[in-house]
């Protein structure tokens, strides 16, 4: 609905008769119902008496679809235009941003579902007399005996028992040649056990295992917030008060100079309008999604949002 609303406000020719109406019948759902999000936090804002970014978007959309029925109605529409693509542009655009944040999300999700895929689902255990039998991995206990064949995952983190092999443990270390393992020494669930046939007692399993706790600090490092988003929240709160106060002021100053109501009302909207810092808002959590999801994809574990901001002072890597 905002796209031909844009496209009647930007381009003269393809109006046609009354096309000041038909955009606001279009920018009417947009307005009130696709925008309703913002409306419902800036009235629990507003109980709370406190300011957010949606504070602005709500303010600036209800005013510019508002004052644009004034004119409307007035028949100013003709003289002076009307606000009323702000308000379908302005909607449009930032829940465009959310849903690619939430594209971005879900891609990042798919990452840590990846990391969970990467571990054994069944599990071959030896009891007391040497019996062994395939199990799900949930049924593994710590102290518990199996065996991990030649190409198999090693189901959980243990201590070798018998036997020798060399296990690929790329997805832990990024190290691309297999280590050698024999009876003693430590391995870790959900690398590959390559040539020979090991028996393994268990030491962790599920979430104290290595590769959950790799997982739990990827979504914890998703979950999180960086500096910079941090200091934009706190920004808000003195932010939008300001804004909305240079509005009012912006207003009677038009109105104290002798300028009409409508040149008045257009200088008030625009400093709502132009106030909103949709690229910080919504940039920031993207970029800092994607970057830790695709890390997470490559096998590069990003420990927290503070990490991945402090990358940029990096100048040397040693490998």
């Amino acid at each position: 609905l905002t796209v031909p609303v844009l496209l009647l406000a930007m381009f003269p020719a393809l109006r046609p008769p009354a096309w000041e109406w038909i955009a606001l019948g279009l920018t009417t759902p947009v307005a009130l119902w696709a925008a309703w999000p913002f409306h419902r936090a800036a009235l629990a804002n507003a109980r709370h008496r406190v300011g957010t970014m949606d504070t602005l978007v709500s303010i600036g959309v209800l005013a510019s679809y508002g004052w644009s029925i004034v004119l409307l109605v007035s028949g100013d529409a003709h003289h002076h235009g009307s606000y009323v693509e702000v308000a379908a542009v302005l909607t449009g655009s930032i829940l465009l941003g959310r849903h690619l944040e939430a594209r971005a999300r879900g891609r990042a999700r798919s990452a840590i579902q990846a990391l969970l895929e990467l571990g054994a689902k069944q599990v071959t255990l030896i009891d007391e007399l040497g019996h062994e039998r395939s199990v799900t991995i949930d049924q593994l206990g710590i102290g518990q005996r199996f065996v991990t064949r030649p190409g198999e995952r090693i189901a959980t983190d243990g201590v070798v028992e018998s036997g020798s092999s060399a296990v690929d443990t790329s997805m832990l270390t990024g190290e691309p040649v297999p280590v050698d393992v024999r009876t003693g020494d430590p391995v870790v669930g959900a690398t590959v056990n390559t040539t020979g046939r090991l028996v393994v007692r268990a030491t962790r399993v599920g979430a104290d295992t290595k590769l959950a706790q790799i997982t739990r600090l990827v979504a914890q490092a998703q979950a999180a917030k960086a500096p910079v988003q941090r200091l934009a929240d706190r920004i808000a709160a003195i932010f939008v008060p300001i804004v909305l106060a240079l509005s009012v002021l912006t207003f009677a100053g038009w109105l104290a100079v002798g300028g009409s109501g409508t040149q008045a009302m257009y200088a008030a909207l625009a400093v709502v309008v132009i106030a909103c810092p949709c690229a910080l808002g919504l940039a920031t959590p993207i970029a800092l999604l994607v970057g830790t999801g695709r890390g997470a994809q490559l096998g590069i574990l990003v420990r927290g949002p503070e990490v991945l901001e402090a990358t940029r002072t990096i100048d040397t890597i040693v490998l």
